[in-house]
């Protein structure tokens, strides 16, 4: 899973500038560092692997899930088979007001949850 974060890195850096990402993380990475941990490895050639306290950095800056990070990088196990499918029921997600829902990792706003659990009722309101 750790290769998978460089370029989850990437798509949340849209279309800011490394230079600007480094800058909002107030001197604690540099641009260049970034560009090193979004293509999976050193300038060198050497892989590269973030420290939890980077990716936290990294959560912090871009407004994601830590966690989420966290797997991707591969500190954190899932612990579960990955061919078996998991159900999660949506509504029960949707209203958990201890989970943050976010898509790519951005937070969903709670207006826009109303709207997709209404979607999901095909437009009814209860």
């Amino acid at each position: 899973m750790a290769d998978k974060l460089g370029p989850y890195l990437r798509s949340l850096r849209g279309t800011q500038s490394l230079r600007a990402v480094a800058d909002k993380t107030n001197g604690k990475l540099s641009h260049s560092y970034i560009s090193d941990l979004e293509k999976g490895k050193s300038r060198r050639g050497n892989i590269i692997k973030p420290t939890p306290e980077t990716l936290k950095i990294l959560a912090e800056v871009y407004e994601t899930d830590y966690d989420h990070l966290m797997r991707l990088a591969g500190y954190i196990d899932n612990n579960s088979d990955p061919d078996k499918p998991e159900y999660v029921d949506l509504k029960e997600q949707i209203n958990d007001k201890k989970k943050i829902m976010t898509f790519e990792g951005r937070i969903i706003p709670d207006e826009d949850l109303e709207y997709m659990e209404r979607l999901l009722r095909g437009g009814k309101k209860d």
